[in-house]
């Protein structure tokens, strides 16, 4: 883990397992938003390689002695979307990343009720969909070795299996 990442890490109190697969759980999050200390920068619904996602940037001190203003750890998080390649829908957990820190960034705030009020409206929008998900053998595959390695490591592993992949996939739905 880099230097940036691992002071992220600690800053937000991370587990070794939030630290290992990059990613908390719902009720963590949560507990993030409600956090006094936490300042929510950014919500947006956006892209990224793996699919489309709602985008919560936030940031905390980096040390409880320091004043606000002072420098701060910045993650964005990305959840409530569906991951392409897992192939489920992602709405019990939120991946982390460090954030890069910008004075326009810091300098935005968005206030935690209307934060609440933005997801919560994205839950709703994807609800339908998530009540009908059914995670294909492809996606549990990826899944697996992405937990193993990571997703980029597992984009990689299966785009290399190629079409054995796919045969072998086939031979298992027969």
């Amino acid at each position: 883990m880099s230097k940036e990442r691992s002071q992220a890490a600690e800053t937000f109190g991370f587990t070794e397992r939030e630290k290992l697969f990059y990613r908390v759980s719902e009720a963590r999050f949560q507990a993030l938003l409600e956090d006094e200390r936490t300042a929510i920068h950014r919500i947006e619904l956006s892209a990224n390689a793996y699919g489309e996602f709602l985008f919560v940037t936030v940031s905390l001190p980096e040390a409880v002695n320091r004043p606000v203003g002072e420098r701060k750890s910045v993650v964005t998080m990305f959840g409530l979307g569906l991951h392409e390649y897992r192939d489920r829908w992602i709405t019990n957990e939120w991946f982390w990343v460090e954030a890069y820190t910008y004075p326009e960034l810091l300098e935005q705030a968005i206030e935690r009720e209307n934060a609440k009020k933005l997801i919560e409206e994205r839950r709703e929008d994807i609800k339908a969909y998530v009540d009908n998900q059914q995670q294909s053998g492809r996606g549990q595959l990826f899944e697996m070795i992405a937990d193993m390695t990571d997703d980029d490591g597992a984009i990689a592993e299966m785009e290399d299996m190629g079409d054995d992949l796919a045969d072998w996939l086939s031979d298992g739905l027969e």
